[in-house]
């Protein structure tokens, strides 16, 4: 987590209230991106994570998470935005030239998204290096807030004061199919940027899975402030991804085959 890099920045999205996971996060950060070499930025309230080479954005109020994205941006320079979240607990190494790549394909095809992991797969073939496809404009949570390269201008024009994340990805990903700039995506099974796939915090609650890849690479976490899961939801759900991804692996090859 260091340097400045043209134009780009890492913006992590957050609050006082989910201030528990900055140490997961971070640590697991500095583990999988310790050569990150764009400035880090922490959206929090009042809260300052303290934590060398990660800028605070403090806002003081809460305007939902449209409002605050709003906020945050006026108080940062960079065009380009690779966006987080604070329970994205990184569990696989985050390859720079990679980034840099996509990057490149989004200066060259002038991208207002690119989703770098999650869900849903995209709707059409588009032949590059990345595996990237395109999703339609009528395609549903073409807006997303999984991790993902934002082009600063479309995010600015897609938020509106006041709206939630979840009014975000629904309403925004209609308000988005009059956008011009083409929005792209990975397959879920070639994410760029690999995360706990369930995220580590699901209703307020810590998820098991995401407190597992803590223990494993010896990193605390307190769950004094807020529940866990119980793990039978997670392993029928993780059962039902499973088949659902021995289907989409065929769909995929399909897809990449006509666009080769």
């Amino acid at each position: 987590m260091n340097g400045e890099t043209s134009d780009t920045c890492v913006l992590i999205a957050s609050c006082d209230a989910y201030s528990d996971a900055w140490s997961p996060f971070f640590a697991l950060m500095q583990k999988y991106w310790p050569d990150c070499p764009y400035p880090v930025y922490l959206i929090s309230n009042h809260l300052d994570p303290g934590i060398k080479g990660v800028h605070s954005i403090q806002l003081k109020e809460d305007r939902q998470w449209a409002g605050n994205m709003l906020m945050a941006l006026d108080r940062i320079p960079y065009q380009r935005i690779l966006y987080l979240q604070e329970d994205y607990f990184l569990q696989r190494r985050v390859d720079n030239r990679t980034i840099q790549q996509v990057l490149d394909f989004g200066a060259r095809t002038g991208a207002g998204f690119i989703r770098l992991a999650g869900w849903p797969d995209p709707e059409i073939p588009h032949s590059n290096e990345l595996g990237l496809g395109q999703l339609a404009p009528k395609q549903k949570f073409r807006v997303s807030l999984q991790a993902g390269l934002w082009q600063r201008s479309t995010l600015e024009k897609l938020l509106i004061d006041g709206e939630s994340g979840w009014e975000v990805e629904i309403r925004g990903s209609e308000r988005s199919q009059q956008f011009p700039e083409p929005f792209f995506a990975v397959s879920h099974l070639r994410p760029i940027i690999d995360y706990y796939v369930f995220t580590a915090i699901l209703k307020g609650k810590w998820v098991p899975g995401a407190l597992r890849l803590c223990r494993r690479e010896g990193i605390e976490v307190d769950t004094s402030r807020r529940g866990i899961h119980g793990e039978w939801p997670f392993l029928v759900r993780g059962f039902r991804n499973m088949t659902m991804m021995v289907a989409a692996r065929k769909w995929w090859k399909r897809i990449r085959g006509k666009a080769a």
